[in-house]
């Protein structure tokens, strides 16, 4: 998927922190991995899996720190991965929900090893994962 679909599908795809505190209200979801977990997958039944969307930029990543990020994944996530064949454009990162790379682009955010954005627009929400427990949740009108 492209941005521009994103978009077209309502979501709030900010370029920047400052774009984003400009379209909406913000609060924060704090906890540990497996709390954070939690809240992601409840926004995801809320918002229905048919309409969320997140960015993943794992096959943007070098050799090395793709290698680095496998560590908190299992064996059959690393398969899933490497036969998945991501693209390694930047412009090509955002994906409608697909279970098992849903789930490793959840893995790698709250484990701090790999930032992803995740999308409900029937919510209206938008969430950055971030770093030290921390996500940011961005609701827009």
């Amino acid at each position: 998927m492209k941005k521009e679909d994103l978009l077209r599908a309502g979501c709030m795809v900010p370029d920047t922190l400052q774009e984003a505190i400009r379209s909406g209200r913000q609060d924060m979801a704090e906890g540990d991995e497996e709390a954070l977990e939690t809240y992601i997958c409840r926004l995801l039944e809320e918002n229905g899996r048919e309409n969320t969307y997140f960015d993943f930029y794992f096959g943007t990543l070098s050799k090395e720190e793709q290698s680095r990020a496998e560590t908190v994944l299992s064996s059959e996530q690393v398969r899933f991965l490497h036969a998945y064949g991501l693209p390694d454009s930047r412009e090509d990162v955002y994906f409608p929900f697909e279970e098992s790379l849903f789930a490793i682009a959840l893995r790698l955010s709250v484990t701090q090893m790999l930032f992803s954005t995740f999308y409900f627009p029937r919510l209206r929400k938008t969430v950055w994962s971030s770093y030290e427990g921390k996500f940011i949740v961005f609701s827009y009108d």
